[in-house]
């Protein structure tokens, strides 16, 4: 999807939920950042069955960790692994809170977005964002992802490879356990059955050039976003910012609600 196809949709949906003007600016900032989310740090890109896939290849950076203060111009961030790194920040930033949920929110059709380990027939979740409806269709396909913030903040591995699908879920089942490996991979994708069933929960995302199916164990923590302003920006609260050398200011700052570590 392209940006204007998404900032289409952001300004549809936002007229349609009503919207005051500041509201609708955060929706459309934040439509378009999104797309950052979905790129790499190089332009290798693969299904998860190893076949070559298409996906986004941009010069983004991801930055998860304590904001230690707020500037005009900058945030300065502590991160998981104890770097000190300055983000800086502009008018085209976008910003949303990162809030918790669960499955039992999961409606038919939510378009969501999930770290995992393993490969294979072993794809299981640690995280899963439901993204509201002006992201839907973001970067589509299967491609690198670093360590999520769930596994940076609890002190894991942070030099391992990952990588990022996003797709759409068409099918839900109970599941058992699979096994956990090293490798991590981000899912994003769209719900088309019901969802909120107990215990663990098998999703099948499929996306341009191939599917995946994710293992959703019980206790995944599972969040969504929801639009804010840079003014809600404090010393002290949980960040996940993505950066790209091709701007001079981030082009997304998650922020975590109420203490909650943005877990992408």
């Amino acid at each position: 999807m392209t940006v204007q196809g998404i900032l289409a949709r952001t300004s549809c949906f936002a007229s349609i939920q009503g919207c005051d003007t500041m509201t609708m600016k955060a929706l459309a900032l934040l439509g378009s950042a999104i797309i950052a989310l979905g790129g790499c740090s190089g332009p290798k890109s693969t299904e998860a069955n190893g076949t070559a896939a298409a996906g986004p290849a941009t010069t983004a950076t991801r930055v998860r960790g304590v904001v230690q203060s707020v500037g005009a111009n900058a945030l300065a961030v502590q991160t998981y692994d104890g770097r000190a790194v300055s983000v800086a920040l502009d008018t085209k930033t976008g910003f949303a809170w990162v809030v918790g949920s669960s499955l039992a929110t999961l409606k038919d059709g939510d378009f969501i977005g999930t770290a995992t380990t393993g490969t294979g027939d072993a794809v299981r979740a640690v995280e899963l964002v439901i993204f509201p409806e002006s992201m839907r269709g973001t970067g589509e396909g299967h491609y690198d992802w670093d360590v999520p913030g769930v596994v940076a903040a609890a002190g894991g591995d942070t030099s391992g490879s990952s990588a990022m699908t996003n797709g759409t879920v068409e099918q839900q089942s109970a599941m058992t356990n699979g096994t956990v490996e090293q490798q991590s991979a981000m899912t994003n994708g769209t719900v088309t059955e019901g969802a909120g069933k107990p215990g663990e929960t098998t999703l099948t995302v499929s996306y341009k050039g191939g599917k995946t199916k994710v293992l959703v164990p019980a206790g995944t923590p599972v969040v969504r976003f929801e639009p804010t302003q840079r003014s809600v920006l404090a010393k002290g609260q949980k960040v996940f910012v993505v950066t790209d050398a091709s701007a001079p200011g981030a082009k997304f700052v998650a922020i975590g609600k109420d203490g909650i570590t943005p877990p992408m």
